[in-house]
C-alpha cells in the first residue's frame, strides 16, 4: 500500500506504522537511558500524535518490551548450519550467522540491552529465553559431535554465550577489531572451553 499524505503526516497501514514506532523507540532507547525517553519524544520523532502512539503502545514500558521481544525474535531466526559439515566448520558458520544477525538488527539489540538496568521481570525473561535458545543450539551441536553433556559443560557454554552477547554489543559501537577477528575470538574461546569434552574429535588447528 502506498502511504498517503495527511497534512504533515503520513498515513501508513497498521503493520508498517507499528514497525516505524518500534524502530523509532529502539533508536531513542539505544541512545538514552530508559528513564530519559518520553512518549512525547517518540511520537514527535515518528511524526505521529500521542493519541495514535497510545493506540499501538499504552505505555513507554509496553513499547520497550516490544522492542526487546522483536530483537529476541530476529536474533532467534539464525539458521542452523549444514549438519553434515565438520564441527569446526559448523561452528564458524553458526558464528558468522550470529554476528550477521546482530549487525542487521544493531539498533534493536543496543536498545534492548541498554535498558536492562530498568528492565522488568518480563523483559528479563525475554532476554534470558533468547540466550537459552542460543545455548541450547550450541549444546546440540556439541552433543552431535560426540560430547556427553554435563552440568559443567553446559555452564561453560552458558558463560560463553553471555560473553559473546556483551562483546557483540560493545563491538557494534566500537569496531575495535575486524569482524573476522571477532569471529575468530568467539570460536577460539569456545573451543578452549569445550576441548576436553570433545578431545580428539576437534581439530588442533590454532
Amino acid at each position: 500500500m502506498s502511504p498517503e499524505r495527511t497534512g504533515a503526516r503520513t498515513r501508513l497501514d497498521p503493520a508498517t506504522r507499528r514497525e516505524q514506532l518500534l524502530q523509532t523507540g529502539a533508536r531513542l532507547f539505544a541512545e538514552q537511558p530508559f528513564e530519559e525517553v518520553s512518549i512525547e519524544e517518540i511520537s514527535k520523532l515518528a511524526g505521529v500524535s500521542r493519541g495514535l502512539m497510545y493506540r499501538y503502545f499504552a505505555t513507554k514500558r509496553d513499547l520497550f518490551r516490544a522492542v526487546v521481544q522483536e530483537a529476541a525474535h530476529r536474533l532467534g531466526e539464525v539458521p542452523d548450519p549444514d549438519p553434515g559439515l565438520p564441527f569446526e566448520e559448523q561452528l564458524t558458520a553458526r558464528l558468522d550467522a550470529y554476528i550477521a544477525a546482530y549487525e542487521a538488527n544493531a539498533t534493536l539489540v543496543r536498545a534492548a540491552y541498554a535498558g536492562m538496568a530498568s528492565a522488568d521481570e518480563e523483559v528479563r525473561a525475554i532476554i534470558a529465553a533468547q540466550a537459552r535458545g542460543h545455548e541450547d543450539s550450541i549444546m546440540g551441536a556439541i552433543s552431535s559431535a560426540g560430547a556427553v553433556e554435563t552440568p559443567k559443560l553446559r555452564m561453560a557454554v552458558r558463560g560463553w554465550v553471555l560473553m559473546c552477547r556483551m562483546l557483540m554489543i560493545d563491538w557494534l559501537g566500537s569496531r575495535e577489531i575486524t569482524r573476522d577477528e571477532l569471529l575468530d575470538l568467539f570460536r577460539k574461546c569456545l573451543l578452549a572451553l569445550i576441548g576436553d569434552a570433545l578431545a580428539s574429535r576437534l581439530s588442533t588447528s590454532p
